[in-house]
C-alpha cells in the first residue's frame, strides 16, 4: 500500500511537470520571449517535420492551453498509474505516430499546434484497452473515460481553427498501440477475479479424472 501510494504521487508530480512544461512555453510567448509558432507541424513541408515532436507543447493563447490542461491532467494520471510499465511507451508512440499522420495526410492549410491530439490518443487507448483486455480494471476505466469524455468524439468533426485532424490521428494512433500491448501491463487482478480463478481451478481438477473415468470416454 505504502508503494502504490508512493507511485501515485511520483505520478502526480510527472503530470504537473509536463503541465508546467506547456504553461512555462507559453508565458514565453506571451511575454514575447521568443517566437515558438515556426515550431508547428506544417503538413508536407520540411520545415513543419520539427512540429511532430514541438507543436504539442505550444498553444495559440491561454483559452485553448486551458481547455487541454485539465483533460490532460485527468487522463495522464489514469494512463501512468494503470498501466504504469508501458504508459511511456504509449505517450511516445502516440506523440510520433499523430503527429506524422498529421504531417502527411492532413492538408497544408495551416499549421497544427496543441497538445489535444495526444490527449485524443491517451482517451481512445484507455478506451480500447478495455475492449482487447477484457480484465475488469480496464473495462472499468474505459467506461468511465467513455461516460466522461464521450462528447470528445465531436473533435472528430471538420470545424474552422481546430485541428480534427490531430484528434482523429491521436485516437487512431491510441488504438493502434492498446492493440500492440494488449497482453502486457496487464491490471492486477482484483480480489473478486482471484476468487473465481481458484474457483475454476478447482472445479477443473475435480472434472478431469471424473472424465477419464468415464467408460468409453476418448482420452
Amino acid at each position: 500500500m505504502a508503494v502504490e501510494k508512493s507511485n501515485f504521487w511520483k505520478n502526480t508530480l510527472l503530470v504537473f511537470a509536463l503541465l508546467s512544461i506547456l504553461w512555462i512555453v507559453q508565458l514565453i510567448q506571451y511575454f514575447g520571449i521568443a517566437d515558438l509558432s515556426t515550431y508547428g507541424n506544417w503538413p508536407h513541408h520540411l520545415i513543419g517535420l520539427k512540429g511532430i515532436i514541438f507543436s504539442p507543447f505550444i498553444h495559440g493563447s491561454f483559452d485553448h492551453l486551458i481547455s487541454n490542461t485539465l483533460p490532460m491532467l485527468v487522463l495522464l494520471t489514469v494512463l501512468l498509474n494503470a498501466y504504469p510499465r508501458t504508459a511511456l511507451l504509449v505517450l511516445v508512440f502516440v506523440h510520433l505516430l499523430s503527429g506524422t499522420l498529421v504531417w502527411s495526410f492532413a492538408p497544408d492549410t495551416g499549421v497544427h499546434i496543441g497538445i489535444s491530439g495526444i490527449i485524443y490518443g491517451i482517451a481512445s487507448f484507455l478506451v480500447a484497452s478495455g475492449i482487447f483486455r477484457k480484465d475488469r480494471t480496464s473495462v472499468s476505466i474505459a467506461i468511465l473515460v467513455g461516460l466522461v469524455y464521450g462528447s470528445m468524439v465531436w473533435g472528430f468533426i471538420p470545424q474552422e481553427g481546430i485541428s480534427w485532424q490531430s484528434h482523429l490521428y491521436g485516437a487512431i494512433s491510441g488504438v493502434i498501440i492498446a492493440f500492440i500491448v494488449r497482453k502486457r501491463d496487464l491490471p492486477p487482478a482484483t480480489p473478486t477475479e482471484l476468487e473465481q480463478s481458484e474457483e475454476d481451478r478447482h472445479f477443473f481438477e475435480q472434472v478431469k479424472p471424473n472424465h477419464q473415468n468415464q467408460p468409453g470416454a476418448d482420452i
